[in-house]
């Protein structure tokens, strides 16, 4: 296994007690369209690539699906969603050998690039296709897309379309045309749901959707949710204890690190509940140091100086608050991640003491919720539903951060 911190993970780097996420994901995908729900580095896109990875390594006759990844994060318009979308269908098709269908769904004005695209891959057409669709608005796309995708029906296998990044590229439409930004995803994401609305038995068409933004509560602010309340939720969890003890023995052993087995339950009290990442993150500032052996009290030591020093790791946990919350939002949340570093409480509680004189309690609401999505911190079921951080990794970093005192590392 190697330490890939940041990236997605796959094969013999994909923890195999999370395998069962990759079972899971595929018996929904066999009856529904569903959309990934996490907080950020929660493993959003390892379990599709670990999917898609498994499916790939099959021979043709024993693949259950074709799986069209786009990962959509640098799309800042309509035309790029759809150009990529159209080019990974005029691929599939020309993989599944079915560029007569092609003609047919298309018409006579592709019948060129029809007849290329049997010859050469889809690579070769870059221009071609960019040249002919460059004045395509969403109407003119839908046009050209939706035949593709209703056809999809006649290919032997089930395809699963996945929209990574999904909500990701919606905020960059509103930074391209911000004046039209409700409009252009109340137009998308309408055709997209009557695509999921028009299946009918037997469909052998699915979408993902998913990204490090919460895409339900991007949806709602919106006052769009309707648009993907047909969705199943599916939900990938924190790591338990387990999970974090084969990460870090796992790593441990691929680096020939030699750590102490006190120092191993350190590591592990530190990222339990939250995500394989902050595993990763630990490993990688023990290989830093160049040591080999790593007694309990130098496991520590190395992690508080990775706290102290402002890993940079960690350090897009502060920057969301810059670039995604107004002033005065960005005010709450410091004040209510202060406030946890000292232990977990009730919202109530919180606004009260720090918040009523700042905010409304609807506005404090808004905050907490979108600390929640964004995965700083969770509601604690075990602790009659308190606050507190996602994982201890997070609190001491934000403590440290913060210089709140008396706060034990």
């Amino acid at each position: 296994m190697d330490n890939i911190t940041g990236n997605p993970v796959t094969d013999k780097d994909f923890l195999k007690t999370r395998l069962f996420l990759v079972n899971d994901l595929k018996k929904m995908l066999r009856k529904c369209s569903v959309i990934i729900e996490a907080p950020r580095r929660f493993g959003k896109t390892s379990v599709i690539k670990e999917l898609l990875r498994r499916e790939n390594a099959k021979r043709d006759d024993r693949r259950e699906f074709n799986v069209l990844f786009l990962e959509l994060e640098g799309d800042e318009t309509v035309n790029d969603f759809c150009l990529r979308l159209f080019k990974e269908l005029l691929n599939l098709y020309r993989i599944r050998k079915k560029i007569d269908s092609i003609n047919k769904l298309l018409g006579e004005g592709w019948n060129a690039i029809a007849a290329r695209l049997g010859k050469i891959k889809i690579a070769g057409l870059e221009l071609d296709l960019r040249e002919k669709t460059r004045n395509y608005d969403l109407a003119a796309w839908k046009n050209e897309i939706t035949p593709l995708i209703t056809h999809l029906d006649s290919i032997d296998k089930a395809t699963i379309i996945v929209f990574d990044e999904f909500p990701d590229m919606l905020l960059n439409f509103k930074k391209r045309e911000p004046e039209r930004y409700k409009d252009t995803i109340d137009s998308l994401t309408a055709w997209l749901r009557s695509l999921r609305q028009t299946q009918e038995e037997g469909c052998k068409y699915r979408f993902v959707f998913c990204g490090s933004i919460h895409l339900r509560k991007t949806m709602e602010e919106l006052g769009l949710g309707k648009r993907i309340n047909d969705l199943e939720s599916f939900v990938i969890p924190p790591i338990k204890k387990e999970d974090a003890l084969l990460l870090i023995e796992s790593l441990a052993k691929k680096y020939n690190l030699e750590i102490d087995p006190d120092g191993v339950v350190y590591m592990v009290s530190k990222i339990i509940e939250g995500s394989l990442y902050y595993g990763q993150i630990l490993v990688k500032a023990l290989r830093e140091t160049r040591e080999r052996n790593f007694p309990r009290e130098r496991v520590k030591a190395i992690y508080e100086a990775m706290l102290r020093r402002g890993n940079h790791d960690l350090n897009h946990y502060h920057s969301r608050l810059e670039d995604y919350l107004s002033l005065q939002e960005k005010e709450c949340s410091e004040a209510i991640l202060k406030h946890l570093c000292s232990g977990a409480a009730h919202e109530k509680e919180i606004f009260g003491l720090l918040l009523h004189n700042i905010c409304t309690v609807e506005q404090f609401q808004s905050v907490v919720h979108r600390l929640i999505y964004e995965g700083y911190i969770t509601r604690d079921i075990d602790d009659n539903g308190k606050l507190r951080f996602v994982a201890p990794i997070l609190k001491d970093w934000w403590s440290c951060k913060k210089g709140v005192p008396n706060v034990c590392l």
